[in-house]
């Protein structure tokens, strides 16, 4: 786990929660099932990206920003979405497992990995020819159109 992710948690179970990212974090994790609860004996479902803005004053792109490093660090995931007026907001749950976090940070590299691949193309004029063969294969590997 990383130093900063660490600092994370610990600030939250301490109280010092100084950061927007703690904020969130907190917000995400008070609105999650505790572990040592069933789930269907809990009343919490997460929480909205709706209600994150409304509870804690923040502007729609610093939350996207705070809620996509989060997922990246597997510390939270989307879990579903709500529907208000005409717009949709995402739901997210703190993740309590770590082994289940470990999966979730290798899934969202080999998405950003795969996010990469697609990108590739744009760029081929610039790269060496024998970059642009291994970008082929490894976008024919992930099943991507090369």
């Amino acid at each position: 786990m990383k130093a900063k992710v660490k600092t994370w948690l610990r600030n939250i179970e301490n109280g010092r929660i100084k950061t927007f990212t703690e904020k969130v974090l907190k917000s995400v994790k008070d609105h999650t099932p505790s572990p040592n609860l069933p789930y269907n004996q809990s009343l919490l479902t997460g929480i909205s990206t709706y209600e994150m803005r409304e509870l804690l004053g923040i502007s729609h792109q610093s939350l996207t920003a705070i809620l996509s490093n989060l997922t990246d660090e597997g510390l939270i995931k989307q879990v579903g979405e709500q529907n208000i007026a005409d717009s949709t907001y995402s739901i997210y749950m703190f993740i309590y497992d770590l082994e289940y976090r470990n999966r979730l940070i290798q899934q969202r590299k080999h998405e950003k990995y795969v996010q990469w691949l697609n990108r590739s193309e744009d760029f081929t004029e610039f790269m060496h020819h024998e970059t642009v063969k291994m970008i082929s294969y490894e976008q024919e590997k992930n099943g991507l159109c090369g």
